[in-house]
């Protein structure tokens, strides 16, 4: 809250009746079909949920939409039922025996051409996040997955040593 307004910001309001409902970013999180990150981005004002977003979190926290965002409360009501495309693909995922616990974006489907979305497990996703976060450690991995299968026995013993230094 900035000391000449006196309403909260979205993120504020967003955390507070997280607060008074007594969940934490994660519990939200898993409640909304969201990310913890994405969460904690929102409440602080980092970034800035899309509409269909705000409701997930809206019906997460059991309240209306208007005590999150009211200026969006009245398109809410006009706009269109849209299909809830992350059940539709967990459904089709399991019928087709993909993995149970896709990570889940925190953004909405788009039909834009040329957009493709992908169902990751847990592992790819973390894979992505420390190549994004560490980006210096790109070339050792594209050594490793191009490397002959002596080269990469000799990696792993190495990768099976640090980490029981550091264990």
């Amino acid at each position: 809250m900035t000391p000449s307004s006196p309403v909260p910001r979205m993120g504020e309001r967003i955390a507070q009746l997280r607060k008074e409902r007594g969940l934490t970013q994660a519990k939200l999180a898993e409640r909304a079909r969201l990310s913890t990150s994405a969460i904690a981005m929102y409440e602080t004002n980092r970034r800035q949920p899309d509409a269909r977003t705000l409701a997930q979190i809206a019906q997460a926290l059991e309240v209306d939409l208007a005590h999150i965002a009211p200026h969006l409360a009245s398109t809410a009501e006009t706009a269109p039922e849209r299909p809830d495309f992350a059940s539709q693909a967990q459904e089709s995922a399991e019928r087709a025996g993909a993995p149970s616990d896709p990570i889940r974006g925190d953004h909405e489907p788009t039909d834009a051409p040329g957009v493709t979305q992908l169902v990751l497990t847990k592992d790819e996703a973390r894979l992505i996040l420390f190549v994004r976060m560490h980006p210096d450690a790109m070339p050792f991995l594209q050594s490793y997955v191009t490397a002959d299968p002596d080269k990469r026995r000799q990696l792993e013993r190495a990768w099976r040593l640090i980490q029981a230094f550091q264990g």
